[in-house]
């Protein structure tokens, strides 16, 4: 993959040497979710950021940023804190292009009074720069908000039963496929996702051709077709 000027962003599940192998390879760069998967380094990243150190980088010039808006019925308040001092890890040179660390802390008050405090631990091949931190955190929220609240509403991901790996993992796939497609033919449609689907289910054949040929309109795709 050509990844130039490209900061990949990823879950807890895909954070693993291979991936940042294969991102560093393909000449891009990644921010990359750290959490009880990767066992010690977890521990360790999220105890190095604890206590005086979150201080230290808040009066460092790229190393911290603070954001607060309204989310939820409440106040959100993130702060990022971003640092280069990663010689103390151990298997930093088993992590390819591995150069910061990243953690962001989220506080959110409710109108109840309630407040709620989370903690994101990273593993970054990007330098000191909370801006771009910043950015691929919260990208990467919007991509994975969206998508999940998708394949619940949509597809009732949580009533899956599946018990095989495989066979889950698989589902998984075609149902991204699908949702990509269905995104993707909404606006022609002028239907949420979930009723682009009851739509197709009264009519299947005659509301899969047009929505092939939204598709292939949309895309601007040419298509050869092989009797």
């Amino acid at each position: 993959m050509d990844l130039k000027g490209t900061i990949v962003t990823a879950d807890a599940m895909n954070c693993q040497k291979g991936t940042a192998e294969v991102i560093i390879e393909g000449k891009g760069d990644y921010v990359l979710v750290l959490k009880g998967n990767q066992g010690l380094l977890h521990e360790e990243v999220r105890a190095y950021f604890d206590g005086d150190c979150r201080e230290t980088l808040k009066g460092k010039p790229g190393c911290y940023k603070k954001t607060v808006e309204a989310e939820h019925g409440g106040v959100a308040v993130r702060e990022y804190y971003i640092t280069e001092d990663t010689d103390w890890f151990s298997e930093k040179k088993k992590w390819k292009g591995l150069k910061s660390f990243g953690m962001v802390r989220k506080k959110q008050k409710i109108r109840d009074g309630t407040q709620e405090d989370e903690l994101r631990c990273y593993i970054c091949s990007i330098e000191e720069n909370a801006e771009e931190f910043e950015r691929a955190a919260r990208r990467h929220w919007g991509v994975e908000n969206k998508l999940h609240w998708q394949l619940d509403f949509t597809f009732r991901d949580d009533k899956n039963t599946s018990m095989a790996k495989t066979g889950a993992k698989k589902r998984q796939i075609m149902k991204k496929i699908v949702l990509s497609i269905l995104s993707l033919v909404k606006s022609s449609y002028k239907l949420s996702m979930k009723k682009i689907r009851y739509v197709l289910s009264l009519d299947y054949e005659n509301e899969i051709e047009k929505m092939l040929y939204f598709f292939i309109f949309l895309t601007n795709t040419k298509w050869c077709c092989f009797a």
